[in-house]
């Protein structure tokens, strides 16, 4: 090794590891991240079907007999839509309780920097 080589050697430091507890935390809030995006997806496209203007939805009576997409009524799709709504408002609590230090703070940030609007 050249005398070069030896004095940045020196300042190099190993990598620190994390503690576990940090790691876990880090890959569950990737986790559930990730998830909020594949459930609210779906809930928007399943939201823009049975949106009433958009023109999927039969209309008269018995509509929500009628099928309309994939061999599904209009209740079932609403039923799926509810039930995906249903995942994703969950995921987005799990979400707000995992980042709840954050969430607090940029509550704080905003009541106190800004005010309140009256």
């Amino acid at each position: 090794m050249t005398m070069k080589e030896t004095a940045a050697a020196k300042f190099v430091r190993p990598a620190a590891r994390r503690p576990l507890h940090t790691r876990l935390r880090i890959w569950a809030r990737a986790v559930v991240d990730i998830a909020l995006v594949l459930a609210w997806l779906p809930a928007t496209l399943t939201g823009i079907l049975l949106w009433d203007p958009a023109g999927f939805t039969p209309t008269g009576p018995g509509r929500g007999q009628r099928e309309m997409l994939w061999g599904y009524t209009t209740r079932q799709w609403g039923d799926i839509h509810w039930w995906i709504c249903v995942a994703a408002v969950a995921l987005t609590l799990a979400h707000i309780a995992l980042d709840f230090k954050a969430f607090k703070g940029a509550m704080k940030y905003l009541v106190h920097a800004h005010g309140v609007p009256v």
